[in-house]
């Protein structure tokens, strides 16, 4: 390969014809036939700098391409030995790392497990005592009405009354006991445990969360996107605003100009 020092190309001239060719782009008004056409020409000439620009560059471009390349490869070469021995280590540690993971989780859901059973003891064992104590409360409540009656302080039909908002006392306090023992055993406090997976200096160590599609008809429509390919590709063959809007409602249709 050349060691040659790369000789600067005089770009003078080039510089020049586009500054004249932005005042050309710039002073143009076009206003019919004649100036459009002369804007086209504008168009034109640029582009055929574009082509004359190349053939004084490229050369150039060319040859720092070939040096590229070849550092390219001796890189690629090298890289291409490297990366096959750490995706042994990586492979490696990943695996104890999921596993050590898996165990975290399934200790986790242990432990919760055994939290929730005995938050659901707890909760009926206060559940059959609010019971027991309703029930000790309504048979006192009888009593007394019962003596009262015997007294002649009420008579049968408001005796029956009130032993009757007794028994709905019990009942109603019988339910909320159940609320309750429900609320507590469902609300309990989950722990977290953590994996035992040492930080090591530069590795991130991420969690990558991924997914699958099951079942694409189930998939709420926040998260279905248009394919604008195949509407761009629809839109093109139509080459017509209404048709195209007919046919895929939704979207508006618009061209643009080009020459």
């Amino acid at each position: 390969m050349s060691t040659q020092a790369i000789q600067p190309i005089d770009v003078k001239p080039i510089e020049t014809k586009l500054t004249i060719l932005r005042a050309r782009a710039e002073q143009i008004q076009v206003t019919d036939q004649t100036s459009y056409a002369a804007a086209c020409q504008i168009v034109l000439d640029g582009r055929a700098e574009v082509k004359a620009i190349g053939f004084v560059l490229d050369p150039g471009i060319e040859s720092a391409k070939s040096h590229l390349d070849t550092l390219r490869n001796q890189k690629k070469g090298f890289v291409d030995q490297i990366t096959p021995i750490t995706a042994i280590a990586e492979r490696k540690a990943e695996e104890w790392k999921a596993e050590e993971r898996r165990k975290a989780e399934a200790e986790q859901r242990r432990i919760n497990e055994e939290r929730r059973i005995e938050a659901a003891r707890v909760a009926e064992i206060e559940r059959k005592e609010r019971e027991r104590i309703a029930a000790e409360e309504r048979k006192q409540r009888e009593k007394e009405i019962e003596a009262q009656r015997k007294a002649g302080e009420i008579g049968k039909r408001e005796a029956a009354k009130q032993a009757k908002e007794a028994a709905e006392a019990q009942e109603r306090e019988r339910q909320r006991a159940a609320e309750d023992a429900k609320t507590a055993a469902a609300n309990v406090q989950e722990v977290t445990v953590k994996p035992s997976v040492p930080v090591v200096a530069g590795i991130k160590g991420r969690r990558n969360w991924k997914f699958r599609v099951t079942a694409a008809s189930l998939v709420p429509r926040m998260f279905l996107m248009p394919d604008e390919v195949a509407i761009g590709a629809m839109v093109r063959n139509v080459k017509d605003k209404s048709k195209a809007e007919a046919a895929c409602p939704g979207i508006e249709v618009y061209s643009e100009e080009s020459i």
